[in-house]
């Protein structure tokens, strides 16, 4: 695969962030939740994790080597969290969390990294766990890619945060 020129990893950006901005989520306790991400490409996923980052180094999910490893997992998560497609077609590496409780509200980060892409995409969704009706509130999102730059093997990174309203 040839090297990405500053476009292609603008447009890529461009698309990330068009896939995160429906990135919050509501869900009452006991109910199961799908946390979304997708990588960019239908390539081999060679590493996924998924962490709560309010939560110090806390793993709600680890893949590697063709697998989940619970070892890495926070014991919170252990048996509640699963892929939503375990073949992980088009790109969809998104979690199922099984019975949530309103402890499971925060932010949750996606990072994934390909076989054939050496990026580590970076995907954040908020989710709010309540008994009661629902919770309007402002909600922020941020996503990041770090890129290594193939001839100097140097890194380069880009980030940006985002506040969505709901709707009426």
């Amino acid at each position: 695969m040839g090297t990405r020129t500053p476009a292609q990893h603008v447009f890529m950006f461009l698309w990330i962030i068009g896939s995160v901005a429906a990135g919050d989520l509501e869900a009452k306790p006991g109910e199961d939740v799908t946390l979304p991400c997708n990588s960019l490409t239908d390539a081999n996923v060679t590493k996924l994790v998924w962490k709560r980052p309010e939560l110090e180094d806390v793993n709600v999910f680890f893949f590697r080597n063709k697998r989940a490893d619970e070892n890495y997992q926070d014991p919170r998560y252990r048996g509640r969290v699963e892929l939503k497609d375990p073949e992980m077609k088009n790109g969809d590496v998104s979690v199922v969390l099984k019975k949530v409780t309103v402890s499971d509200t925060g932010t949750y980060q996606c990072r994934v990294t390909t076989s054939n892409m050496p990026t580590e995409l970076l995907h954040s969704v908020h989710l709010v766990v309540s008994e009661g009706e629902s919770v309007f509130l402002l909600k922020s999102s941020s996503i990041g890619l770090k890129m290594r730059n193939p001839p100097s093997g140097t890194y380069s990174s880009v980030n940006a945060i985002y506040s969505l309203v709901p709707g009426n």
